[in-house]
């Protein structure tokens, strides 16, 4: 007798028929094997009576879904209706199953035609006695190919008990072996069996049989077999075609295939595999091609035929539209039904995770409650210890107040004439109380002690509206002012530095002496200026000796309580920029200062406060500049003791990169824009005349709206941000990977960069070599220079940026040419 704690392999007997009042459905299934491949030679001994099993078919699983022939997994139980009569069967199916490869993979022989196991895959196409399982392997010579994946050649719904089949490569995890058929054979979990199947009984005209031959293996036999077996690569004849296509042919070529494919095949890396497909493909598709040609003459040049053409073509897309409806509906249903499932587990994690909260929060409040009385009886204890200490101070200041009591009363002229000879050093030592503006202060004005003075200009508001100034026209406007002067510099390094110039950052101009840094600042400021007469410009000569902040801003004078600017009119500059943005908004002109040499001197010293400043979010950039207690209450510069960096001010620095001057540390680096102009080897062409503020520039002055207009562009480019994660290893190597500080800095640059001026890999270009490269430190470490090969074959993978490829090589061979270079590579 069966088990029924056992699962068997059945094979379904005949098509399903109705029975009884409720219309159910079913049919009768015949044992194979066992789920461990044991077959069941007699039958009726352990399915009595007939050898059979009964099948009572549930929701869509009907005869349409599993034709006689096909083979299921089941385990029994006994049937409702037990019966001593020999037509019926004492076993009936629980939940039955298609089995998988897991569970079963039938052999299919396709027949000696079939030699190669690539043309499987090239529309080959096979008549079964029966429907196999959806995952076969198929026997070509002496080896079983597979798992290959199984396709009926008609609907779900009109199936045949014969079937016609085709093949296609399974999809992951699956892999394709050639397994040796002699390693199958005769070992347990090899299936070799035959059953006959009626094909409806429930007809009585059609009660012929049919008998159905398997052969399989098991899931478990199927997992030995495939430890020592060889994995293969099928390759169907579109799947060559695709290849050989992507071997030979750029996008222009792929249109010309058909013609030059013969002559590229035997020139292609692909394997001779690929090869010798593509070569029979060619041979068969031109006799194919020549036939076609003469039936589409004919038909054409009949006039009966285009009809029904027409009419074939319309029933044809809408047979395709009507298919792919279906398939859509059912899988936006499924989709519903799965995001409604994550729905609800995502709202009971919520209530789990709430109520978990919910507690945290309670005991943390009675923590923190317990606490805070704690502390506060601690200082209640320690305010009551401090007041008793207080109370005995002032007893003591009180007996020895009644001292100088006792002896001021006894000598009056003495203590008076002890105080006016201590008062002035008291004073100088800061400790004759806060300054004052009483009479003596006024006297020491009358003479010559006075604060400098600080004169603002009116700045109001222009009467006459004018239109605004486009990004394209001023860029144009500087360029040919450049020109205008004498000054000879590359279109692409005068944009690259107007589109830093109009970011919050500053910008430094970086090259041997005299290739003229110091001039371009002068020019911009030009013309942004236009026809105005006050360019709003600084050059500030940084002098070696400066150490702090004090000696570009100004200091305090400790003993006349008054602040001093420095001679630099940095200060004064930076007070203007402010004034003019309070008092005009967004109206207000540009202002611009020029660190000239700005690395003759430690530049993280005299530009400490100035460099943390930028460093913060807009609105939050303010400078202290002096302690606003330590000068007089009508001092001029109290109230810009401590100055907000105003957007409209822009900031340059040069440097000399030569013996005299310090490199800029990687902290400057981060927060600027490096433009470094390398010498030509050519001699500089320009003209007797080349010099700045010779011309007027013609046009109205750039105003802070315009500089807005032209930034306000806040979208991260999808592609810098994937370019600049590919590159960011490579560039943690070699010392300068990105922060996220200069990775926003770099994004907001190419998003703000016209597409009417330069296209993103410029924009990119421009941004490596002026926020990334600067910043390579220790090319002599093991390994830097893989890293810097890796980063040039990134670069010039995924983008087209000219002049940062040649720039990483310029600085491959500085490091290749160096002793210090080779000693650290070994």
């Amino acid at each position: 007798m069966a088990d029924k704690n056992k699962r068997y392999f059945f094979a379904v007997g005949q098509k399903s028929f109705e029975a009884g009042a409720s219309a159910n459905h079913f049919s009768t299934v015949v044992p194979i094997a066992d789920a461990n491949g044991e077959i069941i030679d007699d039958r009726p001994a352990e399915f009595p009576n007939r050898g059979r099993a009964w099948w009572m078919l549930r929701g869509e699983a009907r005869v349409t879904h599993a034709p006689p022939g096909c083979l299921i997994m089941s385990g029994i139980e006994d049937a409702v209706d037990i019966s001593s009569s020999p037509d019926k069967d004492i076993y009936q199916l629980l939940q039955p199953t298609l089995p998988g490869p897991k569970d079963l993979i039938e052999i299919l022989t396709p027949g000696a035609e079939v030699t190669d196991p690539n043309a499987l895959l090239d529309g080959f196409r096979m008549r079964c006695d029966h429907e196999p399982t959806r995952h076969v392997l198929v026997r070509i010579g002496d080896y079983l190919y597979g798992p290959l994946k199984v396709e009926l050649g008609r609907p779900e719904n009109d199936r045949l008990i014969e079937a016609e089949i085709r093949f296609s490569k399974p999809v992951a995890p699956h892999i394709v072996y050639r397994i040796a058929a002699s390693e199958a054979e005769g070992r347990p979990g090899h299936i070799r069996h035959k059953v006959v199947v009626q094909r409806d009984a429930s007809k009585p005209n059609d009660q012929s049989g049919h008998t159905v031959r398997y052969e399989a293996i098991t899931g478990a036999l199927y997992e030995d077999l495939r430890e020592g077996a060889q994995e293969i690569d099928l390759v169907s004849l579109q799947d060559a075609v695709r290849q050989v296509s992507r071997d030979f042919l750029s996008r222009k070529e792929r249109r010309e295939f058909l013609e030059q494919l013969g002559r590229f095949a035997e020139d292609g890396q692909s394997s001779s595999t690929v090869i010798a497909r593509v070569q029979s493909f060619l041979g068969e598709q031109r006799q194919e091609l020549d036939a076609l040609d003469q039936i589409f003459d004919a038909v054409l040049s009949d006039e009966g035929f285009k009809p029904r053409i027409d009419k074939a073509v319309a029933a044809e897309v809408e047979k395709r539209v009507d298919a792919q409806a279906a398939q859509i509906d059912a899988r936006a249903k499924e989709r519903i039904k799965d995001l409604s499932t994550q729905l609800e587990n995502l709202r009971a994690d919520y209530a789990a995770e709430k109520e978990k909260f919910d507690s945290e929060k309670a005991r943390r409040h009675k923590a923190l409650d317990e606490e805070l009385a704690a502390k506060k009886k601690a200082a209640e204890q320690e305010l009551k210890a401090k007041r008793e200490e207080l109370s005995q101070q002032e007893e003591l200041i009180s007996r020895r107040l009644e001292a100088v009591a006792e002896r001021l009363s006894s000598d009056r002229t003495g203590v008076l004439n002890d105080f006016l000879a201590i008062e002035p050093l008291l004073r100088r030592l800061g400790l004759g109380g806060a300054p004052k503006s009483d009479a003596a202060s006024e006297q020491a004005s009358a003479a010559g002690l006075s604060a400098p003075a600080l004169n603002l200009p009116d700045f109001s508001p222009s009467e006459t509206d004018r239109a605004p100034i486009s990004e394209e026209a001023f860029f144009e406007r500087f360029v040919s002012h450049v020109g205008e002067c004498g000054f000879i510099f590359d279109r692409e390094d005068l944009l690259a530095f107007h589109l830093s110039a109009k970011e919050r950052s500053p910008v430094i101009l970086g090259g041997v002496s005299g290739s003229g840094k110091s001039s371009l600042p002068v020019l911009y400021s030009e013309a942004l200026a236009g026809e105005e007469a006050d360019r709003n410009y600084l050059a500030v000569d940084v002098n070696p000796s400066w150490t702090s902040p004090a000696d570009l801003l100004g200091y305090t004078d400790a003993l006349e309580h008054r602040f001093i600017p420095a001679a630099s009119g940095m200060l004064n500059q930076m007070i203007l920029a402010s004034h003019a943005r309070e008092a005009l908004g967004a109206s207000a002109h540009v202002f611009a200062v020029c660190l000239e040499e700005m690395n003759l001197a430690q530049p993280e010293h005299y530009l400490a406060d100035i460099i943390q400043a930028i460093s913060r979010a807009p609105g939050s950039q303010f400078v202290s500049v002096f302690d606003p207690s330590a000068v007089r209450e009508d001092d001029p510069f109290r109230p810009y003791a401590r100055l907000e960096l105003s957007p409209n001010l822009i900031f340059f620095g040069t440097v000399n990169f030569d013996e005299t001057t310090r490199p800029l540390s990687m902290r400057l680096l981060d927060r600027c824009n490096l433009i470094e102009f390398a010498a030509d080897e050519r001699l500089p062409v320009l003209g007797m005349t080349a010099q700045t503020g010779t011309r007027v520039v013609e046009g109205p002055a750039v105003l802070q709206a315009d500089r807005d207009r032209w930034t306000r562009s806040t979208s991260v480019p999808a592609r810098a941000i994937e370019i600049l994660g590919e590159i960011q290893p490579e560039l943690s190597v070699l010392g300068c990977g990105l922060t996220h500080r200069r990775q926003t800095s770099i994004c907001r640059f190419i998003a703000n960069a016209p597409a009417d001026l330069c296209t993103f890999d410029q924009a990119l270009d421009m941004q490596l070599r002026q926020r990334i490269l600067p910043q390579m430190r220790g090319l002599y470490r093991h390994g830097a220079l893989d890293a810097l090969g890796r980063l040039a074959e990134k670069l010039e993978r995924v983008s087209d940026v000219p002049r940062a490829l040649r720039l990483l090589a310029r600085l491959e061979a500085d490091a290749r040419a160096s002793d210090d270079m080779f000693i650290g590579e070994e």
